[in-house]
C-alpha cells in the first residue's frame, strides 16, 4: 500500500457546484476503487492525500495529471505505508479558512492567504502539519478526549468524524442552490447532481 501526496492549481477557482460535483465524483470513484485520503482547497490550491494500492493510486494520479479542472500538478510525496492513515474516509474533504488554520500547531504565522501552490510545493514542514492536522479531528475538544478511550469510544469518534463530513457535503449542497437560484440556472443537471450527494450523506458514505 502507498500514500501520495500533491499539490496543484486549479484551471479556474471552483463555485460550490464545482467543488460539490467534484466531491461527489471522488468518493464514488474511490469508494470503488479501495482508494481513501484527503482533499483540501483554498485560493484556487488542492492540496490530496492518496492512500491504497500501488497501480491503483499510481493510475489516478496520472488521470489527475490529464484532468482540465487542475493544472501545474507536482507530487510532493509517495511512500510505502504499513496500514491506511486515512481509512475512515473515501476522500474527507475540508475547505480551508483563517479559523482552521488558527488551530493548527506550529502554523501561527500561516494565514489562509499562504495557502498557494507555490507555499505547498516547497514546503514540506507546511504540508505535513496540514495532513496531520486535518487527519486527526482536533475541530472539537470532545473528539479530542475520546482519542484516548477504549474502542467503543474510538467508534463514536468515528461518528463524530464522519457527521462532519457529510454536514460539509450538506453545506456545498446548499450554497451551490442558493447560487444557481440567484442566477436562475438552477435545472435537471444540478438538481440530479445535489440528489446525488445528499444520497451520499443519508446513506452514511464516508468521508
Amino acid at each position: 500500500m502507498i500514500q501520495v501526496s500533491y499539490v496543484s492549481r486549479a484551471s479556474t477557482p471552483l463555485s460550490p457546484e464545482q467543488l460539490l460535483s467534484l466531491l461527489v465524483q471522488s468518493r464514488r470513484n474511490n469508494t470503488a476503487a479501495g482508494i481513501t485520503g484527503l482533499l483540501l482547497y483554498g485560493n484556487a490550491t488542492f492540496l490530496q492525500v492518496l492512500e491504497g494500492e500501488a497501480e491503483v493510486v499510481d493510475a489516478l494520479v496520472e488521470r489527475i495529471g490529464r484532468d482540465p479542472r487542475h493544472a501545474g500538478v507536482q507530487v510532493i510525496g509517495r511512500k510505502v505505508v504499513p496500514s491506511r492513515q486515512y481509512a475512515d474516509w473515501s476522500m474527507c474533504f475540508e475547505r480551508v479558512t483563517p479559523q482552521a488554520l488558527g488551530e493548527i500547531d506550529g502554523l501561527r504565522d500561516f494565514g489562509a492567504v499562504d495557502f498557494r501552490f507555490e507555499t505547498l510545493a516547497r514546503d514540506a514542514t507546511v504540508v505535513e502539519a496540514l495532513m496531520d492536522h486535518f487527519r486527526a479531528p482536533h475541530w472539537d475538544p470532545l473528539v479530542r478526549e475520546l482519542d484516548a478511550r477504549d474502542r467503543l469510544i474510538a467508534q463514536l469518534r468515528k461518528g463524530l468524524v464522519q457527521a462532519r463530513g457529510r454536514a460539509e457535503v450538506a453545506t456545498l449542497v446548499i450554497e451551490s442552490l442558493v447560487e444557481a437560484g440567484r442566477k436562475g440556472a438552477l435545472g435537471e443537471e444540478h438538481l440530479r447532481l445535489a440528489e446525488s450527494a445528499l444520497a451520499q450523506v443519508r446513506h452514511g458514505l464516508p468521508g
